[in-house]
């Protein structure tokens, strides 16, 4: 057969991970990029590095339902259902989710070995409280960006 078709549920979650979140590549043989399904509840960054860089990955991410906020050097941004953002090599960033409601992310990187190694800017408690006051912040207004 030159297809495999399997529902969400029938992979393993990794429970050291923020979030909920299911590392599809290698449970599918995957070599050529890290492909990743994360969902996150309130209060919870998809990084246990906080916010962070890779040297030598881009990450690209999918918001697939919810919403999410994003920090980066210049400060913040809402991404939203159906929105993409697309990280280079050694750009700053942190995805994390102060909204009510769950939110679903699908991450991938390339390559999959540049994931290695991943530099901490600083942990996300860090961030958030010296921008927004709080640790978890309340979810913040439009755009900064």
């Amino acid at each position: 057969m030159d297809y495999e078709h399997y529902p969400l549920d029938e992979f393993e979650t990794n429970p050291d991970k923020p979030g909920r979140r299911w590392e599809l590549s290698p449970q599918l043989g995957i070599d050529d990029y890290n492909f990743n399904v994360a969902v996150l509840e309130r209060g919870e960054s998809l990084s246990e590095n906080g916010y962070h860089y890779h040297e030598n990955q881009r990450e690209f991410f999918y918001l697939v339902d919810g919403q999410c906020q994003v920090e980066v050097e210049d400060g913040s941004f809402r991404l939203r259902e159906d929105e993409v953002v697309l990280f280079e090599k050694r750009v700053e960033h942190l995805l994390h989710n102060p909204f009510d409601e769950p939110t679903k992310i699908v991450a991938i990187g390339s390559p999959p070995d540049g994931r290695y190694p991943v530099e901490q800017v600083e942990p996300a408690e860090t961030l958030l409280q010296e921008r927004y006051g709080s640790a978890t912040p309340d979810p913040v207004n439009e755009s900064k960006s």
